[in-house]
């Protein structure tokens, strides 16, 4: 699963979008020269992401073997590349060169993969003896360059030679490393064969380590007894316990040996983490080191405990300030939850949060005072003391007060802007801060801070002006550019009409097509439509819930004409795709869905008829790739065309999922994501018992709802506001995603044919919940534009109401692009246009606000399927 830091990579290319890092512009001058020179008569040269990959003619291919890292710093990088290519030629071994200058940064920057920062250039010796022979030949041939440790290999003598054992490719294979079994899907991760010919994933922790079949070749022993050496002093501090990991920094709490006195320790690693000035982390560590023991004094500051080095990684120990992050205790009183919350706990709270952001203002006062300016304000790094004190616990962007760029590292939203220097870019800082506390959502376009700025005058008993005053000084502050067409009169328009009492719908419906049409690039192979990525290393393609098909979707759901050239372009993307999912929402069956539903049916059957040998490894139960999603997509195609077999395969699907009902609720199976709720849980295994029942089945199929539909809402829990969540493992969800509004469509359902006091009142609980007030994402699956869809769909008393209220805060999240309407995906701070998150599944939920009439998605009304297809209303 996507965790939030592996986002970060994915602001880095483009301004407006979600975009590969690998796709940032470059050009000829930036290019090393030895990518650039002819390629060797015979040899084959392809670029892939930030590498250029020569290999020599008739070159023994293997899935995976040795592979030497050679790894420096930015100016050393030319000449060693030329040093590589030319060794590699004359001795014909594989290489892979990073393209240029500027991938070369990419790769080892703040907000990159860890796992590949050092990934610089890279040799592959055919076997052991030519492992030895490439090692001894580079050593002499390089010196001992400086470079940024390669995580996960063994350093070779003194470097800049790195060794590990890897994959050359990804294949399918089951997560967590377990052997395949009968019947079993496959992830596409980087994965070697063991002798018995089993395949496991790749071990890619950042420590070196062999598969256990993998003896160590001779060449390399004294680099691991050096390795596993002692250290030769201890480490002062113990119970280390991460906080946060980046490419070349961490932050750890601990405890310091010979005190017992807490810590946190800050963790830099030489030449890594490069920011946008070419500082890499120790660099950093060492500026805030200095300003922090010039600034000892000041008790808004941590004292410093110690600096210490151990295995070439610096570590700062800074005093751990007793209390709670400004994000957690304004997390914990936050009162706009719902309604009658807000009108009881809003003006305590916004005492409360004005009266913190003056004590800020103190500290940052008490370092301008001497010569010291912030170029981050982040809540996370605010720690707030039991007697009220204000502790600024990360310096990093600290610089002199006549500095007027903007801070080389730091999360957007909460960093100064370029041209502020001194008291100004704290005036700023301290105005982010005010407007997150009071209403914490991420915006980047004016016209969504116009829209925030007056929420919060409706929200809060505030001085009057309040709102005006901060938008007028944030604006002031943070200049006239933004990122493309999210400035002008166009957003505060939309804004203004999605919070108007009696909005245009047509008028909007039509402005959110046009800007689906606006962000379309059918020219790009990889994408049809910006999403927002669903997987390391995936970002837009086909699928129905990050990709092509469910804008598609959407947009013929809505009554919107498809383009021809659309349709083209996601048919022939799914046929050509080398290594497709099976899924309803992430693989064939969703495109198949959306092709037929164009009109599209020969092509919806040749990708069907595709995905059919895939969907006998799919172990997966659930509805989002799972085989409840499958068995239902197979019953529609067998409706249709009245073809038994897909029928057949369907009820195959139901006996199996039927036994695993029986048995118990799903277990989560390594590396994928907690089966509970709509996508991924029980709550969408009951829809195709529902669908079976509704067919004509037998009466146990509602006994199998029921009971699956049960595990899911046993995990719910309700708060104190009322609201019904159900607990994933891990957070408790509101969400329709994977949270508890995802159950209100089984539920409904169930309820049709199966009255239960019970199952009514957790329904009108989801239907509660709702209508919560404050939802910090946009998208249908994860924010409220979900909640929106449940409640248009339900359409109980009061519904109807709450869902045209729900329509106005859609304000709070609205984005002009090329002068239409937009939204932003997870995280809100890229524009996306896929369904999962983005401004196609926003479609789909105001017009089921404003149309009425049933399920924004495939398959969540039991009935819909046999009375008109999922098509338009």
């Amino acid at each position: 699963m996507m965790k939030l830091q592996d986002y970060d990579r994915f602001y880095r290319a483009d301004p407006d979008f979600f975009e590969f890092p690998e796709r940032l512009a470059d050009d000829a001058p930036d290019r090393l020269s030895a990518v650039l020179r002819e390629t060797p008569r015979g040899w084959e040269r392809t670029e892939a992401g930030w590498w250029v990959r020569l290999r020599p003619p008739a070159a023994r291919t293997s899935g995976q073997g040795w592979r030497i890292h050679v790894s420096v710093t930015l100016p050393q990088l030319e000449r060693t590349a030329e040093i590589v290519r030319e060794y590699c030629v004359h001795r014909g071994l594989g290489c892979d060169l990073v393209r240029g200058v500027t991938a070369a940064h990419a790769l080892a920057d703040v907000r990159a993969d860890r796992l590949t920062s050092a990934d610089l250039l890279v040799l592959h010796p055919a076997d052991e003896t030519g492992l030895a022979t490439a090692l001894g030949d580079l050593t002499a041939l390089l010196e001992p360059l400086p470079g940024p440790y390669v995580p996960g290999a063994l350093r070779h003598g003194a470097g800049p030679l790195y060794v590990r054992y890897a994959a050359a490719e990804n294949r399918r294979c089951p997560a967590g490393g377990h052997p395949t079994a009968p019947g079993d899907e496959h992830d596409l991760v980087p994965a070697l064969e063991r002798p018995d010919g089993t395949l496991v994933p790749e071990d890619r922790r950042p420590v070196f380590r062999l598969p256990d079949w993998v003896a160590l070749p001779e060449v390399l022993r004294a680099d691991l007894e050096a390795l596993l050496a002692p250290p030769q002093s201890s480490f002062p501090y113990r119970g280390v316990r991460a906080l946060s990991q980046t490419t070349g920094e961490g932050t750890y709490r601990a405890t310091e040996s010979a005190t017992d006195r807490p810590v946190l320790l800050h963790e830099a690693r030489p030449h890594a983490g490069l920011d946008v000035r070419g500082d890499d982390a120790v660099t950093r560590l060492a500026r805030e080191r200095a300003l922090l023991e010039r600034l000892a004094d000041l008790d808004c500051v941590p004292d410093v405990v110690g600096q210490h080095v151990r295995a070439g990684h610096h570590f700062l120990a800074v005093e751990a300030p007793s209390g709670r992050s400004l994000a957690e205790a304004a997390a914990a009183a936050f009162p706009l939850t719902t309604d009658d919350q807000a009108r009881s706990g809003a003006a305590d709270y916004a005492k409360w949060a004005l009266d913190v952001t003056d004590r800020v203002a103190d500290a940052l006062d008490s370092l301008r005072r001497r010569g010291v300016r912030l170029g981050e304000l982040n809540p996370e790094h605010i720690v707030l003391r039991p007697d009220g004190r204000v502790v600024l616990t990360r310096l990093r962007t600290a610089t002199d007060l006549t500095d007027d760029r903007p801070p080389s590292v730091g999360e957007e939203g909460f960093t100064a802007p370029v041209g502020l220097r001194g008291a100004a870019a704290h005036t700023h800082l301290l105005d982010t801060l005010r407007l997150w506390l009071l209403l914490p959502v991420p915006h980047r376009a004016p016209a969504t801070l116009r829209v925030l700025t007056e929420t919060v005058d409706e929200l809060y008993p505030l001085p009057a002006e309040f709102g005006a005053t901060l938008l007028s000084r944030l604006r002031r502050g943070a200049g006239p550019e933004g990122p493309q067409g999210t400035d002008g009169a166009s957003g505060t328009d939309d804004a203004r009409a999605l919070a108007a009492e009696h909005p245009d719908w047509p008028a909007l419906r039509g402005r959110l097509v046009a800007g689906l049409h606006a962000m379309a690039t059918p020219e790009r192979t990889d994408r049809l439509f910006p999403g927002t990525p669903s997987g390391p290393a995936s970002l837009g393609g086909t699928s129905f819930g990050h990709g092509a098909a469910g804008v598609l979707y959407a947009l013929h759901r809505v009554g919107a004409p498809v383009p021809g050239e659309y349709a083209d372009w996601l048919a022939d993307a799914a046929i050509r795709d080398p290594d497709p999912r099976p899924g309803l929402y992430d693989g064939l069956h969703g495109v198949a869905l959306t092709l037929d539903l164009l009109g599209h049916r020969d092509r919806a059957l040749a990708v069907l008829e595709r995905s059919r040998p895939l969907d006998a490894r799919v172990v997966r139960p659930d509805l989002a790739g799972g085989r409840a999603g499958i068995a239902l997509n197979l019953l529609r195609f067998a409706k249709a065309t009245h073809d038994s077999a897909l029928h057949d395969a369907a009820l195959r699907i139901a006996d199996d999922l039927a036994a695993l009902v029986v048995d118990g609720p799903p277990v989560p199976r390594t590396g994928t994501p907690p089966p509970y709720g709509l996508l991924h849980g029980p709550a969408g295994i009951a829809l195709l018992f529902l669908q079976l029942y509704e067919d004509g089945g037998a009466a146990g199929f509602l006994e199998l709802a029921d009971r699956a539909l049960g595990f899911d809402v046993a995990r719910c829990t309700t708060g104190s506001d009322g609201a019904l969540t159900l607990f994933d493992g891990t957070h408790h969800l509101p969400y329709l995603h994977g949270g508890s509004g995802g159950l209100a469509f089984p539920l409904r359902a169930l309820l049709r044919r199966r009255p239960d006091p019970g199952r009514s009142d957790t329904l009108a609980a989801v239907r509660h919940t709702c209508r919560a007030l404050y939802v910090r994402n946009a998208g249908l699956l994860r924010g409220r534009a979900g909640a929106i869809a449940v409640l248009a769909a339900m359409d109980g008393p009061g519904d109807r109401e709450a869902a045209r209220a729900q329509v106005r805060r859609m304000a709070w999240y609205a984005h002009s692009y090329r002068g239409q309407l937009a939204f932003p995906g997870f995280r809100m701070l890229r524009l996306s246009a896929d369904l999962a998150t983005g401004a196609a599944g926003v479609l789909l939920a105001l017009d089921s606000a404003f149309e009425g009439g049933g399920p924004v998605l495939p398959y969540l009304d039991p009935r819909s399927t046999s009375a008109r297809a999922d098509g338009r209303r």
